[in-house]
């Protein structure tokens, strides 16, 4: 049974997110939009202005004389670091994005580097925080499995094995959380979209990298025990992986792409299948599809669809994580 601290937290979290459009709305719009009665709403939004959580300031209503406050998030009032890592044409690279507190993104830059291994995160991180203030939580995407907080087998050898939360919890004292970058796409993609009803599988797949999947089975995505459900690369294809990461380019991809995704239809039976990479055009998905249907039946396909890249969704899952990892 919840205790009256966690249903009060609970309520706080379910007016937050229902102004996290930016807009301005009186306690009796909130009370609407939450379904909180009007009392419950102006003692939590109260105690939100004294936190420094909203702003308040009058209007005139339509009511001769009288007046309503309006209430809207402090878009300032603290901001998310997020940092993920992938690997471009064989370049490492590494990606920063500053959120304001309703998801705008305030500072945003992508660097190359010859060598992404603690240390250099640790201290991308540092310059972040020394030069800007009211960052409360690290939000960390990886191109690896994120095993209860540690990177394993990641595209990135040099981050094999690192306990990058707990590090960087015990370096900067601030909350973090670290997701496969597919999950943080799924997750994105789910608070984008109104599919919530449907099972729906993204891919990526670029070159010369294994590739990464996530299914979301009516608004769950699913992770599996260690977070390792999707990683269609490591499906045995009965050759070296080494073999496995030459055959990822346009001249020779479609017999491992169709592999993954022939099982991924098989296993998951996804509606509709989104794929992304510098691998992934209209021509192929049309030679996918037909490569599928060889061994799957026509009434069981999935439908097939080429994006230029998931980053919105990336950011989207990010941002809605912090979200939900805030404490109020």
């Amino acid at each position: 049974m919840n205790s009256s601290a966690d249903i009060r937290s609970q309520n706080t979290k379910s007016i937050y997110r229902f102004m996290l459009d930016g807009n301005q709305y009186t306690k009796q719009q909130v009370s609407h939009g939450t379904g909180l009665s009007v009392a419950t709403c102006n003692t939590l939004l109260n105690n939100m202005l004294a936190k420094g959580i909203v702003s308040g300031g009058d209007k005139l209503s339509n009511e001769v004389g009288r007046r309503s406050v309006l209430y809207q998030i402090n878009e300032s009032h603290e901001y998310y670091l997020a940092i993920h890592f992938v690997v471009e044409q064989g370049n490492k690279m590494v990606e920063t994005i500053l959120f304001s507190a309703t998801g705008n993104i305030v500072f945003q830059e992508k660097r190359q580097y010859d060598i992404v291994d603690y240390g250099q995160v640790e201290k991308i991180i540092a310059s972040i925080l020394e030069n800007h203030q009211k960052i409360t939580q690290i939000i960390v995407g990886t191109p690896s499995i994120a095993e209860h907080g540690t990177i394993k087998h990641c595209d990135i050898t040099e981050l094999e094995n690192i306990p990058l939360k707990a590090n960087l919890e015990n370096k900067f004292g601030l909350k973090t959380s670290i997701e496969n970058d597919m999950h943080h796409k799924a997750y994105g993609y789910c608070k984008s979209t109104d599919f919530d009803n449907e099972v729906i599988t993204l891919a990526y797949f670029p070159s010369h990298i294994l590739p990464g999947t996530v299914t979301i089975h009516k608004g769950v995505i699913i992770k599996g025990a260690n977070n390792f459900a999707g990683m269609t690369g490591f499906l045995p294809y009965d050759m070296s992986r080494k073999k496995q990461l030459a055959m990822l380019e346009k001249q020779s991809c479609i017999p491992f792409i169709s592999k993954s995704i022939s099982a991924i239809i098989v296993l998951l039976n996804p509606s509709r299948i989104v794929l992304t990479g510098d691998l992934i055009d209209n021509n192929i998905i049309k030679e996918l599809r037909e490569t599928c249907l060889a061994e799957i039946p026509e009434e069981y396909m999935p439908n097939f669809y080429a994006v230029e890249n998931f980053d919105e969704y990336y950011y989207m899952g990010m941002y809605q994580l912090a979200v939900d990892n805030k404490e109020i």
